[in-house]
């Protein structure tokens, strides 16, 4: 069980036996959510339709419509294809043997994830939009998508590289690497000098530091 707060201050618990894996959509649906996605970050929210998403994505209203229904639909469907693009690539990254390393390989994949999924970043962790009413199975596989950062930490706990309560370890990164990505897509994140992908892996450095248990 992980009591897990996810977008709009909405905290849940977690059972992760009980989540179900969102499987993968087809590749039109996969389409469709990223042109919808970039119909929202061009025109908002009043911008984005079904009509519009058909005209853009060149296909016919009939196709959109039999896929998402109405509005709430294709929002709650760019909801859920967002964190399970991110959730997949966590996942992969969490899967390295070495316990810190596959710390490090998390925290990165979650912003290469962020920078190609930009524009479903905002509808995931942004201000509310009107007509995104995700189900509770889907807000529950939403706040999963961040387990395998806990499960890397806990790994290094294990192995003892680093100290500490996992879940509050993992709060505190996954803090910094939201805070940090949000910053870089937002084009406010202080170069210093620094390439994004330097300042970003000094960021998760820093921030790991008070719970390692050793020099690494």
């Amino acid at each position: 069980m992980y009591n897990v707060v996810i977008p709009h201050n909405i905290v849940i618990v977690v059972d992760v036996s009980s989540v179900k894996a969102v499987e993968e959509p087809d590749a039109l649906t996969r389409r469709l959510v990223d042109e919808a996605g970039l119909l929202l970050t061009e025109r908002g929210p009043a911008g984005l339709s079904l009509r519009k998403l058909a005209e853009a994505a060149g296909t016919s209203t009939m196709t959109v419509y039999t896929r998402f229904g109405n509005k709430q639909g294709l929002l709650a469907a760019m909801h859920r294809e967002g964190f399970r693009r991110l959730g997949d690539a966590l996942a992969g990254a969490a899967a390295e043997a070495d316990p810190l390393r596959a710390l490090l390989e998390t925290g990165r994949a979650y912003r290469r994830a962020a920078l190609a999924g930009a524009t479903l970043y905002g509808l995931m962790f942004g201000p509310p939009v009107e007509g995104l009413a995700p189900s509770p199975e889907d807000e529950a596989a939403a706040a999963a998508t961040y387990l395998p950062l806990v499960d890397a930490v806990r790994r290094c706990c294990d192995a003892g590289v680093l100290t500490g309560d996992p879940e509050r370890v993992a709060r505190h990164l996954w803090t910094v690497t939201h805070g940090a990505v949000s910053l870089e897509l937002a084009g406010r994140l202080p170069g210093l000098g620094q390439e994004p992908e330097e300042a970003y892996d000094e960021a998760l450095v820093t921030a790991a530091a008070p719970f390692l248990t050793a020099p690494h």
